[in-house]
């Protein structure tokens, strides 16, 4: 039997601002140098009990052992001490400092003097680095990285420390589909040398191949606790959904009508590289889903469309007129945009649920240049409850959790009845019930017949979703193809450049 390092009991949390109870009397215990991943719905309590645990919230009730010693944490450089730290899936680092000075920020090595010791600061990160098979520039500005090089910096500044137990929240979200095997490859190593793990996941496949243990929570309570060589994806799925596992979504064939946004050759180039180029058709009533390795284009992409980059050639056409692309044009052609950073471009996230629901059409609520309070409350409560959205119109977003955040978005875009509709990365972060409710929305619209481009690099969702898809390598289009008959092994030879 495995000794226990962690162990939580009873832990309930209730949030004043909404009278939401988080966290119910929820209980975890985690092994030394063991995988533990926590899985659930969105909203079911996982990212408040592991902020609990990281000292970012204080608990209502319940205790907290950790080493063989009751613990309480006020700050989280007081879990850190303990030799607790938790990787953010928003991670959380200081833009304009170096990725060193980054990763040292708290615990800097000093001399007698007082003085930094920047020598043996970066010697202990090059040992890290070196050790766990991590490339980043220890000079380089943060806000000069690329997403990946963000997230092996904010787990370099959290194993800087002499942690003993690793919070992972949703690990592999933001790598693509080649560099998911070197995050479990890393989990892995950590554990041989005597870690534990704590992994926070929404991918029931990961939870199964990568975990000792899984735990359920389900309304803020822990359900079930499960050893993952006795379980399976199907029986997750139930304990989660209370119901068969498979995701709750048909895909529905429709009759296209016209093209609605056309791609002509479209390029991006930067230092003499050719980064993107690209032509595509997105019609009505049709569903396009680009896919590929993000670093393959699909981030260019989602940058020239959305106006944040300028195209070096080509052009890109609404209704067959060329379209001078800036970062309000789709807002001029009253297109629906949910981009793939749902927190830094996607959401007001200090104010509140009802001024994003109504942020496109605020001037519907204006009477005499007042906005009507109770017609802005009536109709944010109907798409919440329509939505499924998990809070109350004066609520803050950032006291949402990742899908309700998500939910927010879609009611605002989709109330607005757009004809054309972009959507990077729907289903990120999601459980499987929200990807559902998701898919039917974008069917919906479909069949109302707006055209929808959806950039993915998850193969599965493509597969789900599409009428046609555009497979991506190395920023060209490596095939476009109707989607029938074709296999996630199919598109992934493409997209990883094996098909030759």
């Amino acid at each position: 039997m495995t000794e226990v390092l962690l162990s939580m009991r009873e832990i309930t949390k209730t949030f004043k601002e909404n009278s939401v109870k988080a966290v119910n009397s929820a209980d975890l215990t985690v092994g030394f140098s063991e995988i533990h991943a926590i899985i659930g719905e969105n909203g079911a309590g996982k990212s408040t009990l592991m902020h609990i645990l990281a000292g970012e919230i204080p608990p209502d009730t319940g205790s907290i052992m950790f080493g063989g010693r009751k613990v309480y944490f006020n700050l989280p450089s007081d879990a850190l001490r303990a030799g607790i730290g938790m990787l953010h899936q928003h991670l959380q680092l200081i833009p304009e400092l170096t990725v060193l000075e980054n990763i040292i920020l708290g615990s800097e090595p000093s001399s007698k003097f007082g003085i930094i010791d920047r020598n043996k600061a970066l010697e202990r990160v090059n040992d890290l680095c070196n050790n766990f098979d991590i490339k980043v520039d220890p000079d380089k500005t943060v806000n000069s990285l690329n997403a990946d090089e963000k997230q092996k910096t904010a787990l370099l500044s959290i194993l800087f420390h002499n942690i003993r137990l690793l919070i992972l929240d949703e690990p592999t979200t933001f790598f693509s589909e080649t560099k998911k095997d070197t995050v479990h490859k890393l989990i892995r190593k950590l554990k041989s040398m005597g870690k534990s793990i704590i992994i926070i996941t929404h991918k029931l496949k990961e939870a199964v191949a990568i975990a000792d243990k899984i735990t359920i929570m389900k309304a803020g309570e822990t359900v079930s606790h499960i050893n993952s060589s006795e379980t399976n994806t199907d029986q997750l799925s139930a304990l989660i959904l209370g119901e068969a596992g498979n995701l709750p979504f048909t895909r529905k064939k429709t009759h296209h009508g016209r093209t609605i946004l056309e791609a002509r050759d479209l390029t991006f180039e930067r230092d003499g590289n050719n980064l993107l180029n690209i032509d595509f058709t997105i019609r009505e009533k049709e569903i396009l889903v680009v896919t590929g390795i993000r670093e393959n284009g699909l981030e260019i992409l989602e940058q020239l469309l959305s106006g944040h980059l300028k195209p070096t050639s080509g052009d890109l056409l609404y209704k067959n007129q060329v379209l001078k692309t800036d970062k309000h044009y789709l807002r001029a052609i009253k297109a629906g945009y949910i981009p793939s950073d749902r927190i830094k471009t996607g959401t007001s996230i200090k104010s509140s649920i009802s001024d994003n629901i109504i942020l496109l059409k605020y001037k519907a609520f204006v009477k005499w240049g007042i906005l009507n309070t109770k017609m802005i409350v009536d109709y944010s409560t109907d798409l919440i409850k329509e939505y499924g959205i998990m809070g109350k119109p004066g609520q803050l977003m950032s006291t949402l959790s990742g899908g309700n955040i998500q939910r927010v978005m879609i009611a605002r875009e989709m109330e607005a009845n757009p004809n054309l509709f972009i959507f990077a990365e729907p289903s990120k972060g999601l459980d499987i019930k929200s990807k559902g409710a998701i898919y039917e929305r974008i069917c919906r619209l479909k069949e109302k017949g707006a055209g929808i481009l959806i950039i993915s690099s998850d193969i599965e969702e493509a597969l789900m979703i599409a009428d046609r898809i555009i497979i991506m390598y190395t920023g060209k289009v490596a095939a476009s193809i109707e989607n029938k008959n074709i296999t996630r092994a199919y598109i992934g030879k493409i997209m990883l450049g094996l098909n030759k």
